[in-house]
């Protein structure tokens, strides 16, 4: 409360009109509140626009949630024509960040709202990106032959974004071909042109921050392969060549941007390469051993002594994630119902079909939202991609209090220690 406090007395030195129209609405006077105890970074734009937050606490949107087609249409309206400034994509990011987090941190908002919000905003920062640098470079080379899809994969492609997620993008172009401008290149280069900039304008650091950190490792042939590829060379690289793993990131794949058509069709000829028909745990296994070795790796560079990662520690996030998609990978092909790439719809929809028993289906559950919770508040106090808790130390033990105590929740919660997740 003394931070609140304190950035409340630094928001009525420098706005003190607005700082006194603030507190006389209780709305605006409370959510301030929350936002000044809850995330620094945003607190720190309220003291920079004062505005946004009586504009949202004036009218009905704390109290509703948004889809991607209402952000992008706020987005056009917020960008001067042309090309976007990075700027601007990272200040819109970053106001209606501001929104979420109040219905997160205010009750207004369960979970699942959450993620799906954050992951409608970045939807359709992508989408309205990408569809200005298509305009871009049309005016050069003209439009390609064949139509261009952005795949989201991870938590983006689940729909379950985290304030402070990289977003995992695979581009996708329908055919072979060229332009059909003055300058004509080829639908592979318009292609690649389009994706290099897209990215870099997502990923530009501004005085803002940046809006997304934009991960293209996941493509086909990783960082070797070419930044976007075509419908026909992911269908021959996922059939041929691509690893078991790779096959179970898929299940959370979905178009996110672009022109839908491409992107279907590449995860319409995945769904058999993904799904199993019979309970064969060869593959299963082999991703296990490579999740294991990962999770190894990662666990020994992160953490330090004492400290639980949310998202890695046995029992975390990850444990949880690739337990339901290996279940998802058994039973998907003779039950199309459970597959989907939510983890939160895909637990309940294996509860639905009795491949989890109800005991199994609510700790999972309860497991899963508790540690989405706590990754939440460590990510937006100051927009940080963490997910590792401090270690404890003696000042932060209550009087009395035996060692090691405050984590003993946190453990009591975890499911146990299933298999590391995939991606």
């Amino acid at each position: 409360m003394l931070i609140a406090t304190a950035y409340l007395s630094r928001l009525e030195q420098l706005h003190p009109e607005a700082c006194e129209r603030i507190k006389r609405q209780p709305s605006s006077y409370q959510s301030a509140l929350a936002v000044f105890a809850h995330s620094p970074f945003l607190a720190e734009e309220i003291l920079q626009h004062p505005d946004w937050l009586e504009e949202l606490c004036a009218g009905p949107s704390l109290h509703q949630s948004c889809h991607s087609f209402q952000f992008a249409a706020r987005l056009e309206a917020a960008l001067p024509p042309g090309l976007p400034d990075a700027v601007h994509l990272a200040r819109f990011r970053r106001r209606e960040l501001l929104r979420i987090l109040l219905r997160d941190v205010r009750g207004l908002a369960q979970l699942p709202e959450t993620t799906g919000e954050l992951s409608h905003l970045a939807d359709a920062i992508l989408d309205v990106t990408l569809a200005r640098v298509i305009a871009h470079y049309a005016r050069r080379h003209g439009l390609p032959s064949a139509s261009l899809s952005v795949l989201a994969v991870g938590k983006l492609g689940g729909e379950e974004l985290n304030y402070s997620s990289d977003i995992d993008l695979i581009f996708l172009y329908a055919a072979n071909g060229d332009t059909a401008g003055p300058n004509v290149i080829t639908n592979k280069q318009f292609a690649i042109k389009v994706a290099q900039l897209t990215t870099e304008l997502l990923s530009r650091y501004t005085p803002e921050g940046i809006c997304y950190r934009v991960d293209l490792r996941l493509r086909p042939e990783g960082r070797l392969g070419e930044v976007a590829i075509s419908l026909d060379a992911a269908k021959n690289y996922y059939q041929s060549r691509g690893r078991d793993w790779e096959l179970q990131m898929l299940i959370k794949a979905r178009v996110a941007a672009g022109d839908s058509a491409p992107g279907r069709e590449l995860l319409a000829f995945v769904q058999p390469l993904i799904y199993s028909t019979s309970l064969d745990f060869s593959a299963l296994e082999a991703v296990s051993q490579t999740r294991l070795r990962i999770h190894e790796q990662l666990a020994s560079r992160k953490l330090q002594s004492g400290s639980i990662d949310v998202k890695l520690s046995p029992g975390g996030i990850r444990d949880i994630e690739f337990l339901v998609q290996c279940l998802q990978r058994l039973h998907g092909g003779r039950e199309p119902w459970v597959r989907h790439g939510g983890t939160m719809l895909a637990l309940s929809r294996l509860h639905d079909k009795e491949l989890l028993s109800p005991i199994e289906y609510s700790r999972l559950t309860s497991a899963y939202q508790f540690l989405r919770h706590l990754e939440h508040r460590l990510q937006f106090e100051d927009d940080r991609q963490t997910h590792t808790l401090p270690p404890p130390t003696e000042s932060h033990r209550p009087p009395h209090a035996p060692r090691r105590s405050r984590w003993r929740g946190l453990r009591r919660t975890s499911p146990g220690n299933p298999p590391p997740s995939s991606r």
